[in-house]
């Protein structure tokens, strides 16, 4: 089946205080846009459009030669609604289903993306949301579902009750769609709101309205939910996603002595039974081979290092 992504990646960032467009600010040394479309590409994606905006120029220039991303304008930004409406015509003719997520959200990972398109094709809905279980759900937009568990709608903070503002099962704006079904209701968007923007959200009451089917699934895990809005969260991110870097290179056989003085690019390749020691740093698309010793205080830069090698110091 066909699937097509539209990634929102419009907004200027203010709160960042940049003159970068924010999904070009760097985790782990990539882009962050960089790994929510390496997540959409790992399920199949084989058309991404991304929406752009505030340094459009540079961020099609940052991905040039990526020849499976279309690129649409969104010149003002009036909402999701909006953004998701200026990609009509590149969802023209298009099948199977498209899903929608932010761009500086890279902490998206693949099988969450996954779970949702199983869940989206065996409910046969015509939209699917990914949610989250948060312990303390703070402001976000909570999942209201009826006495057999389908999914009723969602209702923002401030519109919520006391008894709704229970709900810890919450939006984290992660969708995914029915295209030619998206297409009949984006059109029909009205921005009669207190801010007056068209939103993304109300197109699952008008397609509950004409009987088609919704779905909803707990697919993400809480520790993803958190995007990037200043530099406080983008430093939080870079934690989460060097943890799991660092994870991943133990869990195959690498051993890193403190990784909390650790800092390995996500590009850079490590053989097993290799020991990475205190405060060291890879960077680049470093190739280590197996049974090295690393460090302690090394800097490898963008290097390569033959099996059964000690590099003590700085290197590359």
């Amino acid at each position: 089946m066909n699937t097509t992504a539209i990634i929102l990646a419009a907004g200027k960032g203010t709160r960042m205080k940049t003159d970068l467009p924010k999904v070009l600010h760097p985790v782990c040394n990539r882009p962050m846009l960089a790994y929510v479309l390496d997540a959409c590409r790992a399920v199949n994606c084989a058309k991404l459009v991304v929406v752009i905006g505030y340094g459009g120029d540079q961020i099609r220039q940052a991905f040039a030669g990526q020849n499976d991303i279309v690129w649409v304008e969104q010149t003002q930004q009036h909402g999701t609604g909006h953004a998701a409406q200026v990609c009509i015509p590149a969802l023209q003719g298009l099948t199977g289903e498209v899903l929608v997520l932010a761009g500086d959200g890279p902490l998206v990972q693949a099988p969450t993306l996954a779970e949702l398109l199983d869940i989206h094709r065996r409910r046969q809905a015509a939209c699917t949301l990914a949610t989250s279980l948060l312990p303390e759900p703070g402001n976000y937009g909570r999942i209201v579902r009826d006495k057999t568990g389908e999914l009723v709608g969602i209702v923002e903070y401030l519109d919520a009750t006391e008894e709704q503002h229970k709900i810890q099962e919450v939006n984290v704006s992660l969708y995914c769609f029915d295209i030619p079904l998206l297409l009949q209701v984006l059109p029909d968007l009205k921005n009669d709101n207190a801010k007056g923007e068209y939103y993304l959200t109300d197109t699952l009451g008008m397609l509950k309205a004409r009987g088609y089917r919704l779905a909803a699934v707990p697919a993400v895990p809480p520790e993803d939910v958190l995007s990037i809005n200043d530099r406080v969260q983008l430093a939080e991110v870079n934690r989460v996603l060097q943890k799991r870097i660092q994870n991943e290179l133990m869990l195959s056989g690498v051993t890193i002595e403190d990784p909390g003085t650790t800092w390995i690019d996500p590009r850079a390749r490590i053989g097993r039974d290799t020991t990475i020691r205190a405060m060291t740093v890879i960077d680049g698309p470093c190739r280590i081979g197996a049974g090295c010793t690393v460090g302690p205080m090394a800097h490898l830069r963008e290097c390569t290092v033959a099996d059964q090698q000690t590099v003590e110091h700085v290197h590359g």
